[in-house]
């Protein structure tokens, strides 16, 4: 009997569904002279923003993990949080993207929390989505901020009045529709916004974002691009600012002249060798209706044998988002519109490092 309930504990702990991601673990460590925990919650999958709008993405239950760094003392605190880029969690340890770890630590010295978000260890990726973006779907990244702003709102220890999130690429664009009305009042409670938004270099024009976009007020956006990014392009995310600011947004855009993709990693600019790169391919936008952008629809239509109408295709998103997902790719291989060739790095952190604790300080304290 004591063999069998030593297996059980150990299958318990082996078991993907109980463990964690060992950057995650690793993160921890670090700020183990703080309190801090690893918890996961729950969420959805999510192909698109109309599964979200129709309530389908709740016939696809998910979840995340996530590390919260409490600063010494009693709270209620304000927290930034922070959504990865496709490099996954490892970013959050990794010795060349020591930003993240840098700014907490002053962040817990002003008395401001932070939480760390792991979209893909629970979804079953253990690693890199950059070399196969079709692994894990934005909009299920998507989902997840919300999410969390609604566990957040059940912790006394958290102000949640004053709670901002970054990130860089995906976690960029991730940080963009944070701001998105449509998204948070398809989810969450019109009472909970998040006080300020970072985005850097995200992808603005290939991953379903508004055309129309519709902020919330309350959400204070300073979004920084690189001038020299041929990965995920700045101009549309300059014309995106604008759409947002128009229709009533609170945002800066900041171009930095020469700078590329992944701009605060601390290393010298390099080849990102297998970086998928959508831009010469059909744009995806999410029109007023909740639907993806007809031409965008078409290119699917076109390529996926699975898909003779766009009632196909929506069932099958409905039915199996990650299936949806996975057949996605097809026309971005057959059409040959993908491509790679991006460069990443530059070690511009600290160049505007003590600028971007201002704008935590201002925004949340």
């Amino acid at each position: 009997m004591k063999k069998i309930f030593v297996f059980l504990i150990c299958l318990l702990i082996s078991s993907p569904a109980f463990a964690f991601n060992k950057f995650m673990k690793r993160l921890s460590k670090s700020f183990k002279s703080y309190d801090n925990e690893l918890v996961k919650i729950q969420s959805y999958r999510a192909f698109d923003f109309y599964a979200i709008q129709e309530g389908w993405y709740k016939e696809s239950p998910s979840e995340f993990d996530a590390l919260i760094i409490y600063p010494k003392g009693e709270g209620p605190f304000p927290l930034v949080m922070i959504s990865h880029s496709s490099w996954g969690p490892e970013e959050y340890a990794s010795k060349w993207m020591k930003f993240h770890r840098d700014q907490t630590k002053k962040l817990l010295k002003k008395g401001i929390a932070t939480m760390f978000i792991d979209h893909f260890t629970a979804r079953d990726q253990l690693g890199s989505t950059a070399g196969n973006q079709f692994t894990v779907n934005i909009w299920s990244q998507f989902l997840d901020p919300f999410i969390a702003l609604e566990y957040l709102s059940k912790n006394p220890k958290i102000n949640i009045k004053k709670v901002g999130i970054q990130g860089g690429s995906r976690g960029g664009m991730v940080s963009i529709l944070a701001s998105e009305k449509r998204l948070r009042d398809a989810l969450i409670s019109k009472d909970l916004y998040f006080a300020a938004a970072q985005p850097r270099y995200p992808d603005c024009e290939d991953v379903g974002m508004f055309r129309n976009p519709q902020p919330t007020k309350e959400t204070k956006t300073w979004m920084i691009l690189g001038g020299a990014d041929n990965y995920t392009r700045a101009e549309p995310c300059v014309e995106l600012g604008k759409k947002i600011k128009a229709n009533g947004g609170n945002i800066m855009v900041d171009v930095k002249e020469g700078w590329h993709h992944d701009f605060i990693g601390n290393y010298e600019v390099e080849d990102m060798e297998y970086a998928q790169i959508f831009w010469k391919c059909p744009k995806w936008y999410t029109e007023d209706d909740g639907k993806m952008s007809k031409s965008y629809m078409d290119f699917l239509l076109k390529y996926v044998d699975r898909w003779e109408t766009e009632e196909d295709f929506y069932k099958m998103s409905r039915e199996d988002p990650l299936r949806t997902l996975k057949f996605s790719f097809d026309p971005y291989n057959l059409s040959g519109c993908m491509f790679t060739g991006a460069k990443g790095g530059g070690d511009k952190g600290k160049l505007f490092f003590n600028k971007n604790l201002k704008f935590w300080e201002e925004s949340l304290l």
